[in-house]
């Protein structure tokens, strides 16, 4: 499906992120800050999904009553979920009073809120990675090409293995990349696209929330 972009503004873009290797919907985005961010968040392992604008609270702020939309609600491996809002780290000071009433309304629900600042999303190169990282998981690949590759990372008889001694196995280098954009391997989230990069076929078994927070650089809370 051919994403449609509508251009507002020059800072603004109204358009999709298509991830079918990942999704099986499209994701909506209303900025380069939030299809960054989309491209971000796809390339941790522990999401399984991303839902825009998934629904609107009523926030009482000074007296009033206003209705708040978050941007995203991210679901995890675990199940567990975490509703996500994109904001350029120049204007956190101005809506501080909004992302505080909806933390805490949230909080009260049991829920947990995470704001998402370009500092965050495109610190140490996430985003570009990221984007690099999507490229291979665009490619077709068959069931057998799949296991195949698992199986010879099973072969070198340890859970995490570099690249290129996966390449050593006579695999490609794109199909491992592709199983990693897939979820089906994983790298740690300084990765780099690179055949000295060490992958691992074990998936994360901590606190999805956590991990998701420090694949942003982010601190816990």
């Amino acid at each position: 499906m051919t994403r449609k972009v509508v251009t507002r503004a020059p800072h603004r873009e109204v358009g999709i992120v298509n991830a079918g290797w990942l999704l099986d919907h499209p994701v909506q985005h209303e900025s380069h800050l939030e299809r960054r961010f989309i491209i971000a968040a796809l390339s941790c392992p522990v999401v399984c999904d991303i839902q825009h604008q998934p629904f609107t609270l009523q926030l009482s702020e000074t007296g009033s009553t206003r209705k708040y939309t978050p941007d995203f609600l991210i679901t995890f491996r675990d199940s567990t979920s975490l509703v996500v809002e994109v904001k350029p780290q120049a204007y956190i000071k101005r809506h501080d009073a909004r992302l505080r009433a909806a933390e805490q309304m949230l909080q009260s629900q049991g829920q947990r809120f995470f704001v998402a600042t370009d500092a965050l999303i495109d610190g140490k190169g996430l985003a570009a990675r990221a984007m690099l990282l999507m490229r291979y998981g665009r490619m077709h690949c068959t069931d057998d090409q799949v296991q195949e590759t698992l199986n010879a990372l099973l072969r070198v008889g340890r859970n995490t293995v570099s690249v290129q001694k996966l390449i050593e196995q006579g695999l490609p280098e794109d199909m491992v990349w592709n199983l990693v954009a897939r979820h089906m391997l994983h790298v740690p989230s300084d990765f780099q696209i690179d055949r000295s990069q060490t992958i691992t076929i074990n998936p994360y078994a901590g606190d999805c929330h956590d991990y998701f927070q420090s694949w942003f650089g982010a601190a816990q809370r």
